[in-house]
């Protein structure tokens, strides 16, 4: 008996990529458990750190932009900077790969901490943009079950689902390709984005991207004369 269940431990363990459909339901669950596993828990080295934080802030930007022209019939370039970029969705982004192992290994848990965590980190960056610069780039205070128009419950939901997807998948995927290209190529293309980034936030904190469908809130402290913003 005890042969068997080592015999049957071992048979799971493997790649099992031509006979998984042999097994039965409850076993095919544990191989694909034990493949997604060995996916996602790795170390990030600091290239693919700077990479994905670029990746995921330019898909945020992406998303943002369709969403846009979904709700409003309009492209709209959202957020602080100019560049395609959003920086929440990239520093969000990678918190989520330090969540703990006793949590990450179960996706329910995985999705309520990323929600916790990504609310939070939106509140404090709404509060601190309205604190600092008087302006509010985004307000949820048309949205059911917001706090203070700073999150929301449909927002968190949302964050805690793509924060599971870049968790599991796509932070792996995108490690995997990233370690693929030449070191010398992926370190250029590295201190390209960071400086390009780093002239995008210069400029911005001087001349901000404001304007209809990024700033124009009812909640928002800031008015237009012609086309130029006028802080209180």
């Amino acid at each position: 008996m005890n042969n068997n269940t080592d015999n049957k431990t071992e048979y799971i363990s493997m790649d099992c990529q031509n006979s998984t459909l042999e097994l039965p339901l409850a076993d095919r669950y544990k191989v694909g458990h034990l493949k997604l596993k060995r996916t996602y828990i790795r170390k990030y080295n600091m290239i693919s750190l700077v990479m994905i934080f670029f990746a995921l802030s330019f898909l945020g930007w992406l998303w943002e932009g369709i969403l846009s022209f979904i709700v409003d019939g309009k492209l709209v370039n959202r957020g602080m900077l100019f560049g395609p970029w959003l920086p929440i969705y990239g520093f969000g982004g990678i918190l989520s790969l330090y969540i703990p192992k006793r949590i990450s290994k179960n996706p329910v848990n995985t999705f309520i901490a990323i929600s916790v965590l990504s609310s939070i980190i939106e509140y404090a960056t709404s509060w601190f943009f309205e604190y600092t610069r008087g302006v509010r780039w985004w307000d949820y205070s048309h949205y059911a079950l917001n706090i203070n128009g700073r999150v929301c419950l449909i927002g968190s939901i949302f964050f805690g689902i793509g924060g599971c997807l870049c968790v599991y998948y796509l932070a792996p995927m995108l490690d995997d390709l990233i370690k693929k290209i030449p070191h010398k190529i992926v370190l250029i293309l590295c201190t390209g984005f960071i400086l390009l980034f780093c002239v995008d936030m210069v400029y911005s904190k001087f001349n901000p991207n404001v304007g209809v469908g990024i700033t124009d809130y009812s909640k928002s402290v800031i008015t237009y004369i012609g086309d130029s913003p006028i802080d209180f």
